[in-house]
């Protein structure tokens, strides 16, 4: 009864502390590049997820009829609330329309080393930008972010899926067996993958699925990958989409981004488009945050096309890299703390000693009051200690009558008598 449902984790200090510092950088970014903070309900109708993924999503989603009958799922993302949310309320917000959001989220998965039922994420979407520009952004903004929380050592691995998709429609898959394909695909299943060509008869994409990913990224992926499309006679109809990703890839260069262009690299979400990237630490199983463009996910909720970009990252897989980098995030939550001890009760009145504990908060100082009529200060010092309080405030009547109080430094293990007065300007 005391344990978490499997799959499910309690956090305490200083993980849950890492964890909503990691989210409060986050939204400080975000804002920064312009994006506005929506939220949107941890419950929503099933289809808002079946209509794309297909009926086979219900497996690795939390289900259930609710009190009025209604069939209706905890997100496993957010981005398709996103989109409903921007149907219903902000078609007429001019574009591009720049969002975000920090929500939990929730997926039957089998538990195991970043993967949890439910965790957290942290995205953006732009919705109205159809320019790869804006998919650049979209890094930059990551960079941004990363490079504030000390995570030093990131890599990003792209692709374009429409090259996967245009090679699907011109060998006759269908919207089902497409999605199948990419999903074993993202799964690093390639022989399984070819034989989704090979049951249409079409081996020579099947072959050319085996020879993208035997490629290994290098100075002559592109010219690889084209003489592959050339063989199938397929680089004409997907020409304009391997150019956009040069470009992509030309501008993150430029920008000193550490990035890997995967030809083999697809995603298991049903709704990307184009453009599309993973955020991994060398050395890491698991990928920390990932993305991409998912242009006209409107029309399948019957509103209009609509070019759409966005990502999300894990925040417990964030948090998970900092740990695996060696970062003390102690250091990185720490907020200076005050254990104020008060000897006696009747000093909890006292206006000076108010006034100068709002005076250290105020600072960003936590300060914690304490009244007792303990004289054991060793108690309290072993307390302060463990919970890694950095001063100790002590005034009791004989401070009192002095007018001072004795400041202790746990860190240096120093002691200071100041007057009550200029406590709140004293540290």
């Amino acid at each position: 009864m005391l344990e978490p449902i499997r799959g499910f984790k309690d956090y305490v200090p200083p993980e849950s502390e890492v964890l909503t510092w990691i989210c409060d950088n986050f939204k400080e970014v975000a804002r920064l590049f312009g994006y506005r903070e929506v939220k949107t309900p941890t419950i929503e109708n099933f289809k808002l997820f079946a209509l794309k993924s297909g009926e086979e999503i219900r497996n690795s989603m939390y289900v259930f009829i609710d009190k009025g009958g209604r069939e209706v799922a905890l997100r496993p993302e957010v981005t398709p609330s996103v989109i409903r949310l921007y149907l219903r309320e902000l078609k007429a917000y001019p574009k591009p329309l720049r969002l975000f959001y920090v929500a939990n989220v929730f997926r039957y998965d089998e538990p195991q080393y970043g993967r949890y039922r439910e965790f957290t994420q942290a995205g953006v979407e732009v919705l109205g930008g159809s320019s790869v520009h804006y998919d650049v952004e979209l890094i930059e903004l990551l960079e941004e972010f990363y490079s504030r929380i000390g995570l030093d050592k990131r890599v990003y691995k792209v692709n374009n899926v429409a090259i996967f998709r245009k090679l699907a429609m011109m060998a006759g898959l269908s919207n089902e067996e497409i999605e199948k394909l990419l999903h074993l695909i993202d799964k690093g299943l390639f022989d399984e993958a070819a034989k989704v060509f090979e049951a249409k008869g079409r081996l020579e994409y099947s072959n050319a699925v085996k020879a993208l990913a035997s490629i290994r990224s290098d100075s002559n992926t592109l010219s690889e990958v084209e003489a592959i499309l050339k063989d199938i006679d397929a680089y004409q109809n997907v020409e304009e989409d391997l150019e956009t990703l040069v470009k992509y890839l030309d501008i993150l260069k430029s920008m000193g981004v550490n990035v890997i262009w995967d030809p083999s690299f697809a995603r298991g979400i049903a709704y990307y488009t184009g453009i599309i990237f993973e955020v991994q630490v060398p050395g890491m199983t698991i990928s920390i945050a990932g993305g991409g463009r998912y242009d006209n996910l409107s029309v399948v909720y019957g509103g209009e096309e609509l070019s759409s970009t966005g990502f999300a990252i894990g925040v417990e897989r964030t948090m998970l890299a900092l740990q695996y980098l060696s970062k003390d995030l102690r250091l990185a939550v720490h907020r200076p703390a005050i254990l104020f001890l008060l000897l006696d009760e009747t000093l909890r009145k006292m206006k000076s000693i108010n006034d100068a504990v709002k005076k250290l908060r105020n600072k960003g100082f936590r300060v914690q009051i304490e009244t007792t009529l303990s004289s054991r200060m060793s108690k309290w010092l072993e307390y302060a200690s463990k919970l890694d309080f950095d001063y100790v405030i002590i005034i009791g009547s004989k401070e009192l009558e002095k007018g001072v109080a004795i400041l202790r430094n746990l860190k240096k293990w120093s002691q200071v008598e100041i007057p009550i007065d200029k406590l709140g300007d004293s540290l």
